[in-house]
């Protein structure tokens, strides 16, 4: 495979870094197998080699990234996974995107633009009594000893009025990707605050960029983890690779799915903490348009209450409206396979801003992260009491197997930036234990 050098490529982005398609010596001894090359893995490898131990990095996709994805619709870019650099002032992701050149842009914030019920513009009067509800939900939390016993969002709107229960609802479909009465109040409570950062470049490419320099095994999947023995052994359709260590970063929804045979089996702890943190179902589609803008301004959003979508046209200038919805609606538009989702986006579209808008749309792309098999769901959610679940995951097992992502990201929890200081986590206490005095990269 040509390799490249990680330096600047096409429209000043970063060049794909240099990958191999092939483990090297699989079955060879390591100190560290690293599973999963997504924001998590890639940070885990790049600090264990820097302290100078050897990791061989495995990825079941054929790219790197992970949940973290730049892709494009008739050349339209977008990203189809995370976009935003949450809480940016402690979000490792502000200065590896100065350090690469890409550039970062400060949110506009959430919740603006214009809100439809089916084809009808809210009122003023409708508009207040949201933004009522809204503010009813904030003072909620507000209220919330974190310290006492733990509730659902759900539960904890009920009593306040259909439109605080409501913002409780798009709350939690369109921020956490799932039905509010499966969320935990403190563990949403317990995740960091901070403004937030969006990459015209991509968050994905510039998460793709940070793996430059490090070789990775693409298309090889793990399918065993054997601990049985000393050290361990991960069985891959390419060979094994053994180590004295795993950092396992697949997503919760594919460890709660058994894909990956752990032998012997997990804990009982360690299991019930991944089904108590599976993940939501925040799925996106992407309409490429034709240069029409219908009169708004760059970008502008569009909510449309009755089905939950929210629209953004025109993210950076480009000819794209980039719909999301999360929840139970997003697991109904998946069962649709792609055309019938990108219809079912083109219709909501066409409901807020007239029927001519079909003939504007030129193609559409369905980003579904919930039936994707190598992620199985958008990203963790912890259930109603089981807030600990991601201090449970993240704790070594045996003092060889360490879980690292963003279901174990403490307060950067369901973010790349948690992803990547649990990952910097798990390098760290592997560092410790078989080189002490070395020192990780960060």
């Amino acid at each position: 495979m040509t390799q490249r050098d990680g330096t600047a490529g096409a429209g000043g982005l970063p060049a794909r870094p240099a990958l191999s398609s092939a483990v090297g010596a699989a079955g060879a001894d390591c100190d560290v197998v690293v599973i999963g090359a997504g924001a998590a893995g890639l940070a885990a490898a790049a600090d264990l080699r820097a302290a100078g131990l050897s990791a061989v990095l495995i990825e079941s996709r054929d790219r790197i990234g992970g949940r973290a994805w730049t892709t494009d619709v008739l050349g339209r870019s977008f990203d189809a996974g995370a976009a935003y650099v949450h809480f940016r002032e402690r979000n490792p992701w502000v200065a590896i995107a100065r350090e690469r050149g890409m550039a970062l842009q400060e949110h506009r914030g959430f919740g603006q633009g214009r809100a439809f019920d089916g084809p009808t513009p809210l009122d003023a009067a409708a508009l207040e009594a949201r933004a009522d509800g809204r503010r009813r939900l904030w003072r909620l939390f507000e209220a919330f000893d974190t310290h006492g016993r733990d509730t659902s969002l759900a539960a904890l709107a009920d009593g306040e009025g259909q439109y605080a229960r409501l913002a409780a609802t798009r709350y939690g479909q369109q921020a956490i990707g799932e039905e509010p009465n499966d969320i935990s109040v403190i563990d949403l409570l317990n995740q960091w605050e901070g403004g937030d950062y969006t990459v015209s470049g991509g968050y994905g490419r510039l998460v793709e960029a940070s793996g430059a320099g490090l070789q990775v095994s693409l298309a090889t999947p793990a399918t065993a983890v054997r601990w049985d023995g000393g050290g361990v052994a991960v069985e891959t359709p390419r060979g094994t690779v053994r180590a004295a260590r795993a950092v396992v970063t697949l997503p919760t929804g594919v460890l709660a799915d058994g894909r990956v045979r752990f032998v012997p089996e997990l804990p009982v702890e360690t299991r019930s903490a991944i089904e108590d943190l599976r993940p939501g179902a925040l799925t996106k589609v992407a309409l490429a348009l034709d240069g029409e803008r219908f009169g708004l301004a760059s970008p502008t959003d569009l909510h449309e209450t009755r089905s939950g979508f929210v629209f953004e046209l025109f993210p950076f200038g480009r000819d794209l409206a980039l719909a999301t919805i999360g929840g139970l609606p997003a697991r109904d538009l998946v069962r649709l396979g792609e055309a019938g989702a990108v219809a079912a986006a083109t219709d909501r579209l066409a409901d807020m801003l007239g029927g001519a808008v079909r003939s504007h749309v030129i193609g559409g792309r369905l980003a579904d992260w919930w039936s994707d098999p190598h992620a199985l769901g958008s990203y963790s959610v912890a259930r109603p009491g089981r807030f600990a679940a991601r201090a449970v995951l993240g704790r070594p097992v045996d003092d060889r197997l360490h879980f690292a992502g963003e279901a174990t990201g403490g307060g950067g929890s369901m973010t790349v930036g948690g992803a990547t200081l649990a990952g910097q986590e798990a390098a760290a206490t592997i560092v410790a234990a078989l080189r002490p005095g070395a020192a990780t990269a960060r």
